[in-house]
């Protein structure tokens, strides 16, 4: 059987651990429906408050009840800011903010700092998402070259 065989097959059988990157908006609701589903999860935020909050079962955004975190968190999510547990991932979802710059562009320096932070955590066979809000053909301009460049080390 084929690594991407085995790899979908992970997922569908929810073997597959999954990694949110950015607990905001979208990754925080993100992070509880694929828990809801009975995957693990594991979510990172740069933001120690924010995991803090999550881990002791509260909810820092308002359409999101407490009530939804801890049911989660007794299903086994757990959230971070140690970005060496990226290691034990298999499908890294990256949620992180782009917000408009002065020219109307997105700014990606969110995701560029995302994937510094994550790059030595890296292992073959991931499954790298882009979920964060941004241009068309973001990922092949910036995530392929990123994998490449550190493919060819």
């Amino acid at each position: 059987m084929k690594n991407s065989d085995i790899q979908k097959s992970n997922i569908i059988n929810r073997k597959s651990i999954i990694g949110i990157i950015g607990l905001g908006y979208v990754g925080l609701p993100l992070a509880i429906r694929f828990s809801q589903e009975k995957y693990k999860v594991i979510g990172f935020d740069i933001d120690e408050k924010k995991v803090n909050q999550i881990n002791s079962g509260k909810s820092y955004i308002q359409h999101i009840p407490s009530e939804d975190i801890l049911s989660v968190l007794a299903n086994g999510l757990v959230a971070s800011s140690d970005f060496s547990k990226i290691a034990e991932i298999d499908v890294i979802i990256i949620c992180v903010p782009t917000p408009l710059s002065a020219d109307n562009e997105p700014d990606l320096s969110y995701i560029n700092g995302t994937l510094k932070n994550i790059k030595s955590y890296l292992k073959e066979n991931q499954l790298l998402v882009l979920e964060s809000t941004t241009y068309p053909g973001t990922t092949q301009e910036e995530i392929v070259p990123f994998i490449n460049q550190i493919k060819n080390k």
